[in-house]
């Protein structure tokens, strides 16, 4: 029962963040006004919200005009929901964590998760589709995991290292190339990957991070879906690898290491 409630937490969630990926990119207010059809402008009713079912009951057109209802709706709300459904899970079933927690700060830890979840689903989709990681979603994000981290007793020196050092990779790339390889979004990713995962998680992100970029980039090149030229939107490689680290670092730390003994 508590599962189900959390994927329907989570879907909702993720309703919410279609809400302000759209509407932030129009320039509109994210929590004044009801939602419209992209297409016929038309306010739409309660029942075709609902995330996921919504779509669904509608066939993926709108009801008033019968235009095709981007897919990212449903998908983005579904994902949203296995995720938060995912964490839930990782705790309620003890899996490993990283660190002892106990009481109530097991569920300060499911909330930074989940927090972090819907911030890192938010700069994938964003830079996916508009190709910038906005300072409206890293800055107050970076704040907030840095003090739920220091109230649930994280290492103070990993997290400001990790930030400092994943951050000012980002910074002398900006400066020697002014610019051209990364821009100022990139940079506090880079914080916010730091003060969340800490140095050793954050840095193994941003190493999973290019490599992943890397295989994305060639596999583009080999089926002319992209040229030298093209820009390949960084963010969501980052976003994709915290969330990986964020859920399977320990794991992931341990099977690396288990290559060299």
């Amino acid at each position: 029962m508590i599962a189900l409630f959390v994927f329907l937490f989570g879907i909702s969630i993720g309703s919410f963040l279609n809400v302000i990926v759209f509407r932030t990119a129009l320039s509109e207010t994210i929590v004044k006004g009801r939602s419209k059809c992209l297409s016929c402008k038309h306010s739409l009713c309660t029942k075709d919200l609902i995330p996921v079912f919504g779509y669904l009951f509608l066939k993926g057109k709108c009801r008033y005009c019968q235009s095709k209802i981007s897919w990212q709706y449903p998908l983005v709300e579904f994902l949203t929901g296995l995720v938060f459904l995912a964490f839930y899970f990782k705790y309620h079933f003890g899996i490993a964590i990283g660190f002892p927690v106990e009481g109530f700060d097991i569920l300060l830890l499911l909330a930074r998760d989940w927090i972090a979840v819907s911030v890192l689903l938010l700069i994938f989709i964003y830079d996916l589709r508009y190709s910038y990681i906005l300072d409206r979603f890293t800055i107050p994000t970076i704040i907030l995991v840095l003090l739920l981290n220091l109230w649930l007793g994280l290492s103070v020196s990993s997290l400001i290292l990790g930030a400092v050092v994943i951050g000012g990779f980002f910074l002398v790339q900006y400066f020697v190339s002014k610019g051209k390889w990364v821009g100022g979004g990139d940079i506090r990713m880079g914080v916010l990957m730091g003060c969340l995962l800490g140095f050793r998680d954050g840095v193994a992100a941003l190493f999973l991070a290019y490599v992943l970029g890397a295989l994305v980039g060639l596999g583009l090149l080999a089926t002319k879906r992209a040229n030298r030229e093209t820009e390949i939107p960084f963010g969501t490689f980052l976003s994709f690898t915290t969330l990986l680290m964020l859920f399977l670092g320990k794991w992931v730390i341990e099977w690396y290491l288990a290559l060299f003994v």
